[in-house]
């Protein structure tokens, strides 16, 4: 059976050949955000957990982790909180990568089906705000920590960092894949050689817990938002890197690896960080390395998660260029990464002082709160709307204002909007604190509750505002 739409997308008509037919990464991918015909997609499904796991593997996921030990939970109360929390994003990540090969297309522009053509620039400005916020993170942090180990100056190591990052994002899809496979198999060895020295070494006076009763189970809810809030903030990004495995690829083997290669990258760098704060509860969780390993082999941990955050950067500036695309702005990919690239140096460089911890905690809020509701709208409309992908309409329809779509879907937009204004009393952050927030001392439930509401509303209007076609596809052979 061949899909018809498949031949009905205008989008193709001219485009370069893609970098895996020229059988280099060296190439620069200038597809952009077109649909990717069936006849050049490529891959295996396994390659989803290495190019899922190597992005996490810098020093956010430590200091996060870390943050437990400030509130009193201890070790065993901050690693609870750290694995269900990423169980949960994990799942919502790997449901959103699903989609790349059926639709064959970056997941900003998937929007455009729940949302609109150009409603669809709302969520897809905002990815490209977080892009670039953890694209500066990664430039911080990375920098930080090869600057700390050679006793380098530091507005110099940014700027290496940051030129690198860039060059790497500038060249794509293939190259990130490739470097993923060599930060995963690179990081898995180093992490288990920390990890097993660190069990021998033991816990220290941090690891239990000093929160009780009550102030235990609010602080345990205050870690277990912020990480979910990390790790689902990768859901925007997942069709990115799986639109051109081949359409027939199995949907629960991208499930599964993509959702165990996030999953177990967060795990371990959080855990990681959760066991190194035990050390110096009053410190720095950098500094505890100095505690726990031997010279030789801290010196290759902070080496290694120093350059991972440089593959990790050039992943957002790639996600990043597809969202500018997203909103139709008409600038060659390789243009939107570097522009994108220097925004995020010049933040990096002013924003990476002395209280970037505290700063990274409220990005990570505050920039997350659209997430829920909109991959709560775009997994209804996918996974309900659209029957996995069985039903969706002709791919031009993703590329033209005054397709199916329309330019503005009322049911996708008002439920995410809807979803957000919902949630503010639940929020809990430096910037605000709702009154239900303050109330369980600073444990942010707006994730869930914006999430929960945005995808009861679509699934109620969606049949009334949408403007959608009630026949489904025709196929023939």
């Amino acid at each position: 059976m061949k899909d018809s739409t498949r031949a009905q997308t205008p989008t193709n008509v001219g485009q370069p050949p893609s970098s895996e037919e020229s059988g280099s990464a060296l190439v620069l991918e200038r597809r952009g955000i077109a649909h990717v015909p069936t006849s050049q997609r490529y891959g295996n499904p396994r390659n989803q957990f290495t190019v899922r796991f190597a992005p996490v593997i810098y020093l956010a996921g430590i200091y996060l982790g870390a943050s437990g030990g400030p509130l009193g939970l201890g070790f065993t109360g901050s690693v609870t909180a750290i694995v269900l929390a990423n169980i949960l994003g994990s799942i919502v990540t790997g449901l959103c990568a699903v989609m790349g090969p059926r639709l064959g297309m970056p997941q900003l522009p998937m929007g455009r089906a729940p949302f609109g053509y150009v409603g669809n620039y709302l969520p897809a400005f905002l990815t490209l705000l977080m892009c670039i916020g953890y694209y500066s993170v990664g430039t911080v942090l990375g920098a930080k920590s090869l600057a700390d180990l050679f006793n380098a100056p530091y507005a110099p190591t940014v700027v290496v960092v940051a030129a690198v990052s860039i060059l790497i994002g500038v060249f794509g899809y293939k190259i990130l894949h490739a470097m993923g496979k060599i930060i995963t198999n690179v990081s898995i060895v180093v992490l288990t050689v920390v990890s097993v020295v660190l069990i021998f070494h033991g816990g220290g006076p941090g690891t239990a817990a000093t929160a009780t009763g009550v102030d235990y189970w609010l602080a345990w809810s205050v870690l277990f938002t912020a990480v979910f809030g990390y790790t689902a903030s990768w859901a925007p990004y997942a069709s990115d890197y799986s639109r051109y495995l081949p359409e027939n690829s199995k949907p629960s083997s991208i499930f599964a690896a993509a959702t165990a290669g996030l999953f177990a990258s967060t795990t371990w760098m959080m855990c990681l960080g959760a066991g190194l704060i035990t050390l110096m509860p009053d410190g720095d969780v950098i500094d505890a390395f100095g505690i726990a390993l031997p010279d030789w082999l801290r010196y290759v941990v902070l080496l290694t998660l120093g350059l991972s955050a440089i593959p990790h950067n050039s992943v957002n500036l790639y996600s990043g260029a597809m969202n500018t695309l997203t909103c139709d702005i008409k600038l060659p990919q390789w243009v939107t990464v570097t522009i994108a690239g220097v925004i995020g140096l010049a933040i990096a460089l002013v924003f990476g002082g002395d209280q970037f911890q505290a700063n990274f905690l409220l990005f990570l809020h505050v920039l997350s709160y659209y997430i829920t509701p909109w991959v709560a709208v775009l997994l209804v409309d996918y996974y309900v709307v659209q029957r996995a992908g069985r039903n969706t309409l002709p791919f031009d329809n993703f590329y033209t204002p005054d397709g199916a779509f329309g330019r503005y879907n009322l049911a996708g937009l008002g439920a995410l909007i809807v979803g957000v204004v919902v949630s503010v009393p639940f929020m809990a952050n430096d910037f605000y604190t709702g009154p239900v927030g303050a109330s369980l001392a600073g444990a942010d439930l707006s994730y869930f509750v914006s999430g929960i509401v945005a995808a009861v509303i679509y699934l109620v209007a969606k049949r009334r505002m949408a403007p959608r076609p009630a026949a489904p596809v025709q196929k023939t052979d």
